[in-house]
């Protein structure tokens, strides 16, 4: 069984047929997650902005704008402000034979919840989002199998609004991961996913593409 990425598990927990055609596309790295990833190697130590952003233009020289730079000192002064806990490691691979997912887990901790994972999106008024009790569900087999540690949950951390969150995955959590994994496997198997009756099919950017069921982008380009 080829393993596929969590997410791509996530992805088809919103929509499987959007997972299918952004499988044929090129997609670059949002400036909200460069700023939010290089930010997260400084919770839990002193946070410099300046330092931070500069890190930033090394990593992205493309986003040199004052916008994105008051972006950055915006979340860097914000997270200054919270306390978080020291990773000891980062970027860490993972995997879960069992399931036949991988992922890279953002900030391992040496105490509960082990590790975290970090979000470029503000944080709900309360608790975290749908698509990130799948992603720590996913990624505490994927911990526990790989790390040899026992984590019930994981935390969230959404960087640009300062706040970090225990998740501790639920039944139907783990029940919504292992449907969304069984579909990521057959759609790297070749299955062509139907448009789904609850997919968040008003704010798609992909809508144009699907109102007659799956077809191969370049087939409509």
């Amino acid at each position: 069984m080829k393993p596929v990425s969590i997410s791509a598990v996530v992805a088809c927990h919103t929509c499987p047929l959007r997972y299918y055609l952004e499988r044929e596309m090129d997609r670059t790295e949002s400036v909200r997650y460069t700023i939010s990833k290089q930010l997260s190697y400084h919770l839990g130590r002193e946070i410099h902005p300046r330092e931070v952003w500069e890190e930033v233009l090394l990593v992205s020289p493309d986003i040199d704008d004052p916008e994105t730079e008051k972006m950055a000192f915006t979340w860097a002064e914000t997270c200054m402000n919270q306390k978080w806990k020291r990773a000891i490691e980062t970027d860490v691979k993972v995997t879960s034979k069992k399931l036949g997912i991988y992922g890279v887990v953002d900030r391992i901790l040496d105490e509960e919840p082990y590790f975290a994972i970090v979000r470029s999106s503000e944080a709900p008024e309360a608790g975290v989002y749908g698509t990130d009790r799948i992603r720590i569900a996913c990624y505490t087999v994927c911990v526990t199998e790989s790390l040899d540690l026992k984590p019930e949950g994981g935390l969230v951390e959404y960087v640009a609004s300062g706040v970090s969150r225990l998740c501790i995955p639920q039944p139907r959590d783990r029940r919504a991961a292992l449907r969304a994994i069984k579909i990521a496997h057959k759609i790297v198997n070749g299955f062509v996913p139907s448009k789904s009756k609850d997919a968040p099919c008003e704010n798609c950017y992909l809508k144009e593409y699907c109102g007659d069921g799956a077809k191969k982008l370049s087939d409509m380009m």
